[in-house]
């Protein structure tokens, strides 16, 4: 499942670092076209839903050749575009689906998600709630739309569209972490930190979620924690993330202690790292 409105919550830190099933489509005679092959759709289908998506879109795209209006091959195709990171191309095959009475609602879920992709906030609300109105089954629409509310500062919005999605689907680690996102916006860390490990008992190897709790802990002022058995790869970013924090808590000591670190760790200089110990020696400045 596209995965478009996952939050990170990296972007609090403002400083911070941060093979394909060939199937021919035969002309039963010359010059006329093939009837569309059922089981290549479906193939194309289950090679989406395994994840598969740039599989799956060479297998939509070789039935839309011969059969370009066959809508469930244009909407499997936009999902994979959406998924791989080409909202454009999937904004523009959804939009062609809207008036679709079968596809309609999802179209317009899709089409949110890639505005959103695109930064077109207010179009996105607009197609988001359109297709909740249309379907109110579509989890990923109500995920959306609480991603758009955690961004208006809007987070009781945001929970109320994020309890939606969740009744819809729940277990799911993705709408767990926007929760606890939108937590550790508002402040609430604690809270913040259960939802991340709730997420990551769902999902122990998803890095965002394990980057968020880290980062949740280290605003919760937990600094070590925020750092034990993180990947030494990691390590400088982590560290400068931490300092960061710790700055913006006021702790100026722990802040030089972790910046430093960040430089040390990276092996090289660190231009990042480095403005920050310059906002930090401003800071102590101000605060003498």
């Amino acid at each position: 499942m596209p995965l478009p409105t996952i939050r990170t919550a990296m972007a609090l830190l403002v400083l911070v670092l941060s093979g394909c099933a060939g199937h021919e489509l035969a002309s039963t005679s010359p010059g006329a076209k093939a009837a569309p092959d059922s089981s290549v759709l479906m193939a194309a289908d289950a090679t989406r839903d395994a994840g598969r998506y740039a599989e799956a879109l060479q297998i939509y795209q070789r039935l839309l050749l011969t059969t370009p209006n066959l809508a469930p091959a244009r909407y499997g195709a936009a999902e994979c575009d959406l998924a791989l990171g080409q909202p454009d191309a999937a904004q523009t095959l959804f939009d062609g689906l809207v008036a679709n009475s079968e596809f309609h609602a999802r179209a317009l879920q899709g089409k949110g998600l890639a505005e959103f992709a695109l930064g077109q906030r207010d179009a996105a609300g607009q197609s988001l709630r359109e297709a909740t109105a249309s379907d109110a089954t579509l989890w990923r629409a109500w995920n959306g739309l609480g991603d758009l509310a955690d961004q208006q500062r809007k987070p009781k919005e945001a929970g109320a569209m994020y309890a939606k999605a969740l009744a819809l689907h729940p277990n799911s680690a993705m709408i767990i972490n926007n929760v606890g996102y939108s937590l550790m916006s508002s402040g609430k860390n604690t809270e913040a930190i259960n939802e991340f490990r709730k997420a990551l008992a769902l999902e122990p190897n998803n890095l965002t979620v394990q980057t968020n709790l880290r980062l949740a802990l280290a605003a919760n002022g937990d600094y070590e924690a925020a750092l034990r058995s993180a990947p030494s790869e990691q390590m400088p970013n982590l560290l400068n993330d931490v300092g960061y924090i710790a700055l913006r808590r006021g702790d100026y000591a722990a802040a030089e202690r972790y910046l430093t670190g960040a430089m040390d760790a990276s092996g090289a200089y660190s231009a990042v790292a480095a403005r920050n110990l310059d906002l930090l020696k401003g800071k102590q400045g101000t605060a003498q």
